[in-house]
C-alpha cells in the first residue's frame, strides 16, 4: 500500500492520547485485545500513530461515549462508525435527572466477586471495564452504584465487615489506579481531593479524582477528615487551582459547614472549592452563598471542571 500523508507514522502515544482524550492504558490495551490500530515503531522502538489512526481512535472513543461497547465496534470502518455515531446523535438515551443510568450487569457481577471475596475477579473486572468504559461513564454506571449497594450492604447485615473491608481495598487500590494512569504532564493545573474534618468516607474523593485526572487536572488525594487549615495550608503549598471536597456520611452539621466555609476565607478567589455527597447536599444555599460549587451528580461536577486560566 502506498503510504500517504494521512498514513505517515509521526505521532507518539503521548500526542494520540491528548487528541482522543484515550488515556495510554486503554490506547495500549484496544490495540492488545481489538487491534484496533497497528501503529508503527520509531528506532527507539517508540509507538508512532498515523493521522489516519487518530481519526479512527476518536471515532472509536465517540462512539463508546455514546454507549457503544469498545468489543462490538472494533471492527468496524470509520465510514461505519461515522453512520454508528450519527445514529446515536440523532437517537440519544437521556438517563432521568441527567444521570448516567447504573450498568445492572456489571454491578451485579461485582458484588457477587464481593460477597464470595473473589477479589483477583473483582479486580480484572474492573480493569477490563476501564478499558471498555470512559472513566466518567465508569464511576457514574459501575463505580458509584456498586459503591452504594456495599454500604447498603454493610449496613443491613448482609456483607460481612471482613468482606467490606477486602472490598474496600480492592476498589481503593483500583481507584487510585485510575487516577494515576490519567495524569496530565506538569503544565496541567492541579486539584485537590480529600474530605473535611469529621467526614472518613473517602471513595467520594477518590471518584472525583478520577474524573478530574480524565478532564485534563494533575490530581493529588489529601485523604479523609483534615480541618481546614490544613487543606488551606497544602492547596497553598502546592499551587492547587482547586480543592474538591466529598461528605458523603454523616451530614455536615454546623462545625463542619464551618470548617468549608473556613477553607474558602483561607483560600483566594482564584481557587475553586467544589463539595459533593449526601452530607453536603443539605447546604447548598450556603454553599452558594459562598461562591462553593456544590454539583448534585459527578456529570454537574464534570461540568465544574474547565481549566482555568493560569493567572499569576
Amino acid at each position: 500500500m502506498t503510504m500517504t500523508e494521512s498514513t505517515k507514522p509521526r505521532h507518539p502515544i503521548r500526542v494520540v492520547a491528548q487528541r482522543t482524550g484515550l488515556s495510554t492504558p486503554v490506547l495500549r490495551a484496544w490495540e492488545r485485545r481489538y487491534s484496533v490500530v497497528t501503529p508503527s515503531r520509531s528506532n527507539g522502538g517508540q509507538r508512532l500513530y498515523s493521522d489516519a489512526d487518530i481519526r479512527r481512535l476518536q471515532l472509536l472513543a465517540t462512539a463508546v461515549d455514546g454507549g457503544r461497547s469498545i468489543g462490538l465496534i472494533a471492527d468496524l470502518e470509520p465510514p461505519q462508525l461515522e453512520a454508528l455515531i450519527d445514529e446515536d446523535r440523532q437517537m440519544p438515551i437521556q438517563p432521568v435527572g441527567g444521570r448516567v443510568a447504573p450498568d445492572t450487569e456489571r454491578v451485579t457481577l461485582a458484588l457477587d466477586h464481593i460477597k464470595q471475596m473473589r477479589t483477583d475477579a473483582l479486580e480484572q473486572l474492573l480493569m477490563r471495564s476501564a478499558v471498555e468504559m470512559r472513566p466518567h461513564e465508569l464511576v457514574e454506571s459501575l463505580m458509584v452504584p456498586l459503591l452504594q449497594e456495599v454500604g447498603r450492604g454493610w449496613q443491613a447485615g448482609r456483607l460481612p465487615p471482613s468482606t467490606e473491608h477486602i472490598a474496600s481495598v480492592a476498589i481503593r487500590r483500583f481507584l487510585e489506579w485510575m487516577s494515576s494512569t490519567n495524569q496530565k504532564d506538569q503544565g496541567a493545573p492541579l486539584a485537590l481531593t480529600g474530605t473535611p474534618a469529621g467526614q472518613q468516607h473517602e471513595f467520594g474523593a477518590l471518584l472525583a479524582g478520577v474524573v478530574a485526572a480524565y478532564e485534563g487536572w494533575r490530581v493529588r488525594f489529601l485523604g479523609p477528615d483534615l480541618p481546614a487549615l490544613e487543606i488551606a495550608r497544602a492547596a497553598q503549598t502546592m499551587n492547587a487551582r482547586m480543592v474538591a471536597l466529598s461528605a458523603v456520611h454523616p451530614r455536615l452539621d454546623a462545625k463542619g459547614v464551618h470548617e468549608v466555609l473556613e477553607l474558602r476565607r483561607l483560600l483566594t478567589t482564584n481557587v475553586k472549592i467544589v463539595i459533593g455527597g449526601a452530607g453536603a447536599e443539605p447546604h447548598r444555599e450556603r454553599w452558594q452563598e459562598a461562591g462553593i460549587l456544590s454539583p448534585s451528580t459527578f456529570s454537574g461536577f464534570r461540568d465544574s471542571l474547565q481549566i482555568p486560566e493560569n493567572k499569576s
